[in-house]
């Protein structure tokens, strides 16, 4: 059942649930939505990309994440996990933000839902002997943000491969509106960066749902 790996098994941020939820076991690979109010990061924020960069006569939007086609594989844990595609192309030189399209198949790409949105680095955490970049896709502006959560190991000066980490709503932060039949209105209302750095990093320590990684 495509659909439920909205719930529990992979990221599939825009799909609706055919059925109610489950009790979340503390072994399930599980993905809760995230959305903010507003965008939590803004260019303030100097790891937000991509952004706007001038030097002598060049001029225009640069990037530390590669755009093009990204695809993600399931993790061994992940039994329920399927492939599915991300499209990131640079919106512009003047106004910068990167378009965002996701698709079941690489092939569907170029129909599929477009949102703006940004790479973010939150902040680092600790794992095993080293250190990680904990990132995320911003998606969406109005009204407000979702997030997807993401980690790597430092290196290489343009990114291309990212862990696709895990999303379990904090304490009190899980929204629900009851009384629509078998349609999952749950959420996790997350509204500071804190907030959000902070359960990135607990969500590095659990299994990881996969990778996603860019394609030639």
């Amino acid at each position: 059942m495509r659909h439920l790996r909205a719930w529990a098994v992979g990221l599939g941020m825009a799909a609706l649930v055919q059925f109610p939820p489950p009790a979340l076991a503390d072994d399930e690979l599980t993905v809760e939505h995230i959305h903010s109010a507003l965008p939590l990061y803004t260019f303030e924020w100097e790891q937000t990309w991509p952004r706007s960069f001038s030097s002598g006569d060049d001029f225009g939007c640069t990037s530390r994440v590669a755009f093009g086609d990204w695809r993600f594989t399931p993790s061994p844990e992940n039994s329920f996990g399927e492939e599915y595609w991300e499209r990131f192309a640079n919106y512009g030189v003047f106004h910068c933000a990167a378009i965002m399209r996701t698709a079941d198949e690489q092939g569907e790409l170029d129909r599929a839902r477009w949102d703006y949105g940004f790479f973010v680095q939150l902040g680092t955490a600790r794992k095993g002997s080293g250190t990680w970049e904990l990132w995320a896709l911003q998606k969406g502006v109005v009204p407000g943000s979702e997030y997807t959560l993401l980690a790597r190991e430092p290196g290489g000066s343009t990114i291309e491969r990212f862990t696709v980490l895990q999303q379990r709503c904090p304490p009190g932060t899980r929204l629900e509106a009851k009384g629509l039949d078998i349609w999952t209105t749950r959420y996790c209302a997350i509204n500071s960066r804190a907030e959000l750095l902070s359960l990135s990093r607990k969500m590095l320590a659990l299994p990881a749902l996969g990778v996603i990684e860019r394609v030639d």
